[in-house]
């Protein structure tokens, strides 16, 4: 053979791996060239010298598992396999390397040196491939299946037993639990932002986040699509409570939450009674302020969160005072809401009459 090109199928690449395919149109091209389907060794070897002897005895070895070539280690001759045999000679030659004939699997069925070999060229112990034996047997023998080489069947097996294998040690190396100072990644900002969701209401939804996947205590290794997704829910439940008033309004004394609130509120683990056990404080702290808003609902719904996350008392009460801090901060007037401030107070003369206040009013 003098040809120093050499091509091959690229499914046959892709089936039996690069070195593979190349060998065996190799061995086709010899055995056209040399006009006799039984090729020594040595003829082999002349042609792939990019290759050392054991390399080759092993992809032939890796061949004649697969059924596609016979090889004879002791005579040191290859011969292919073929659907078509062309006269008596052939049929012998064959016939010498012993037929193979299909059969049922036996229940003392065990792989043999040459198959642990090439398991172990695609990184698979032995061990594994033996874990998988009385699987393989049973799955068989219960389908009463018949195969001309169980080697192959058994071989594919264990190879996509090992790759699942993996691909789940992969997946469970990368799931941790949520840490407490956690924090979205730069992209799934980005996903919230161009949804059109607020950038302090991302951030508002933070704590709460961790807090809920802490206390479940799971694992994952996509915290940031499950905040996407949270933050989405909250976003579309928040917005039926906008008010959607021209101008922010101070709060009156006897307001109360409309019939969307409620109907977002039914949403949620939070009952009725719970979110009207503390209107009244609600209302008290915000007349205090003198501040207005556009949306009051949506400012009680955060309120509401916010106490009924206190009362089921989380154990970790760094992160609890991390939420406090963004709830708190979520209050502070807006520029867009700074129209209406009746009294210029501080912070700290704010919080001691809210607190003279609850006390007057038993809250």
């Amino acid at each position: 053979m003098t040809d120093n090109f050499l091509s091959f199928s690229k499914d046959a690449a892709n089936t039996l791996g690069l070195s593979e395919a190349v060998l065996l149109e190799t061995i086709n091209k010899l055995v056209n060239s040399e006009r006799n389907d039984l090729i020594d060794l040595s003829l082999i070897l002349k042609e792939v010298t990019f290759w050392k002897e054991e390399k080759v005895k092993t992809l032939l070895a890796s061949l004649d598992l697969k059924g596609l070539v016979i090889f004879d280690k002791e005579i040191q001759k290859v011969s292919l396999i073929s659907t078509k045999k062309k006269d008596e000679t052939v049929l012998n030659q064959h016939t010498a390397f012993g037929e193979r004939k299909e059969s049922v699997i036996g229940k003392n069925w065990e792989p043999d040196a040459v198959l642990i070999d090439q398991a172990s060229d695609y990184g698979i112990s032995k061990s594994f491939v033996f874990s998988q034996l009385d699987e393989f047997i049973l799955l068989h023998k219960e389908k009463s299946d018949t195969s001309y080489s169980w080697g192959i069947k058994f071989l594919r097996f264990v190879i996509k037993k090992w790759r699942d294998q993996e691909i789940s040690n992969y997946k469970e190396s990368k799931r941790k639990p949520i840490d407490q100072t956690w924090f979205p990644d730069q992209e799934a900002l980005e996903i919230l932002s161009k949804a059109g969701i607020d950038e302090e209401f991302i951030k508002n939804e933070i704590p709460e986040f961790i807090l809920y996947w802490s206390e479940k205590g799971e694992e994952s290794d996509t915290w940031n699509s499950k905040f996407i997704a949270q933050v989405r829910r909250q976003w579309a439940k928040t917005q039926h409570l906008i008010d959607n008033a021209e101008a922010p309004e101070p709060i009156p004394e006897d307001w109360k939450p409309s019939e969307d609130f409620y109907e977002v509120l039914a949403l949620t683990e939070m009952d009725r009674k719970f979110a009207e056990s503390v209107l009244a404080e609600f209302i008290l702290y915000w007349k205090e302020t003198g501040q207005a808003h556009n949306s009051w609902n949506s400012k009680f719904i955060q309120h509401v969160k916010f106490q009924w996350q206190r009362q089921k008392a989380f154990s970790s009460s760094r992160v609890l005072g991390d939420i406090e801090q963004r709830i708190e901060s979520s209050w502070d007037i807006k520029p867009k809401e700074e129209v209406l401030v009746f009294k210029s107070l501080s912070k700290k003369e704010v919080q001691s009459k809210l607190e003279n206040l609850k006390k007057k009013h038993h809250i």
